[in-house]
């Protein structure tokens, strides 16, 4: 059954049972490119968000044709257009779009979590390339519409998680592809986030807006509410109706390895292990820990994949604790604040950090001699270097390689991985340690009622998908 926008958007019951059944996996033939624009010429491009994370956008949106800018923040934008005295200037990215669409061949979006669906979904039923930050979406259904949107329009697409270009990363899907720690029966993931205020039972009160700020654009497509304290600019992560919690920032970095080397498409079923610090009906918690359980996939056997924020951790491995070269001058080896643990029939893989960084077999015997064992061999399953995170979108925004060229497109990765997290996101929401999310894997949908009412929301009037 293919959804109409209109579906999506009511976040209806039959929606949210339905949803998805049409979208394309990341492991099947892409069409082949489609691009209006020159090869190896000059594209115009626009960024929607300048300030905090979006900042990082402008250089490389910049390092082609930089024709608007966007951001709700007037002293924000006014700083950024300094730099830039030819963009031309917007608030509101739905007037950006109408005016200056004809105009615009690649848009990055880098808003808070709960206005990248609407921004991104005007960029591509326009045809217009669209880099978006992770998460992809505030919702599972967002997820699913950009998802299929993309695959239908064919254009270049990414999302932020720059990780995924680094080569830790591609490390870590080569070794689990091969074998080296045998089947995987469970990941580990943990993450310090968050650092910012989670666990807020009460909205603070009302403030008067700054005058600096578009605060109608701010909320853009949320249920509205009045400016308070903790919202713009950053601190807005932990609130229900703006942000993912700990899971959205950091878990298209962290569990990034995880969904890329083991590809575990929809989940049989989502467990709450452990809550601390409720939010109430706000906030996201300022602790949690909660599991997806995977079928099994091809040759691949079901296994368990476990999250951590907050600062709880899985329990050090022994690995770890008898290693001589983490126990030297008597001290006692901990995990790092943040990473994964694969634990393997064959062995245990642990990496340090959100990024794929410093994998390393354990206990570090084990480590050099699969590399003596490997020295001078290339991995069956080897994955090209990227050329950069950035490059890889803008290289096929102007055509030079195929639309899907991009390794975390909307199509066949991003969509689906930030589709499966935010289920995660749901059930912390629901917040009762032992509650399950029942789902199908097959037809990639959600059986539990409670959590189908989440899966979508109605928008504002004025904003849609």
């Amino acid at each position: 059954m293919s959804l109409s926008r209109r579906q999506f958007i009511k976040g209806s019951l039959i929606a949210a049972t339905a949803i998805g059944t049409t979208h394309r996996t990341w492991a099947g033939e892409a069409p082949a490119a489609t691009s209006t624009a020159s090869p190896n010429s000059k594209i115009n491009t626009a960024c929607i968000a300048v300030g905090g994370r979006g900042g990082a956008h402008v250089g490389p949106a910049a390092s082609e044709n930089l024709v608007a800018i966007c951001d709700v923040d007037r002293n924000t934008l006014d700083k950024c257009g300094q730099s830039h005295p030819n963009a031309k200037k917007f608030t509101d990215y739905r007037k950006m779009f109408e005016e200056m669409g004809k105009s615009i061949d690649a848009v990055f979006v880098a808003t808070p979590d709960h206005n990248h669906a609407a921004a991104s979904m005007l960029a591509l039923k326009m045809g217009k390339a669209c880099y978006t930050e992770k998460p992809l979406t505030w919702s599972v259904g967002e997820a699913r519409a950009l998802a299929e949107m993309a695959a239908e329009k064919k254009v270049a697409t990414q999302m932020g998680n720059q990780g995924h270009a680094n080569q830790g990363n591609r490390k870590i899907v080569e070794w689990i592809r091969d074998g080296v720690i045998g089947d995987v029966v469970e990941v580990h993931s943990w993450t310090n986030r968050p650092v910012w205020p989670q666990g807020i039972s009460e909205r603070p009160p009302k403030l008067p807006v700054p005058e600096s700020l578009d605060w109608e654009s701010w909320i853009g497509p949320a249920p509205f509410r009045d400016y308070h304290e903790g919202l713009h600019g950053f601190k807005w992560r932990g609130y229900f109706d703006f942000g993912c919690g700990a899971i959205g920032d950091m878990g298209c970095h962290t569990w990034d390895n995880v969904f890329w080397s083991l590809q575990p498409d929809y989940p049989e079923y989502l467990e709450l292990l452990e809550i601390n610090g409720s939010g109430g009906k706000e906030t996201f918690a300022k602790q949690s820990k909660f599991k997806w359980v995977f079928p099994a996939k091809g040759k691949r056997p079901g296994f368990s994949a476990y999250w951590y924020s907050g600062g709880l951790k899985p329990e050090t491995p022994e690995e770890v604790l008898k290693d001589p070269t983490r126990t030297a001058g008597g001290k006692t080896p901990t995990l790092p604040n943040t990473g994964n643990l694969y634990i393997g029939t064959k062995g245990k893989l642990l990496i340090q950090g959100d990024y794929g960084d410093s994998p390393r077999l354990i206990p570090e015997k084990f480590m050099q001699e699969y590399s003596e064992g490997a020295k001078g061999k290339e991995s069956p399953n080897k994955i090209e270097p990227s050329p950069g995170h950035h490059a890889e979108f803008l290289m096929a925004a102007r055509g030079e390689k195929p639309w899907n060229f991009p390794k975390s497109n909307f199509a066949d990765y991003s969509g689906p991985i930030t589709e499966v997290m935010l289920l995660g996101a749901i059930l912390e929401k629901i917040g009762q340690v032992g509650y399950k999310i029942e789902c199908d894997p097959v037809k990639r949908t959600v059986k539990t009622k409670e959590a189908l009412a989440l899966v979508n929301r109605e928008y504002r009037k004025g904003w849609s998908l």
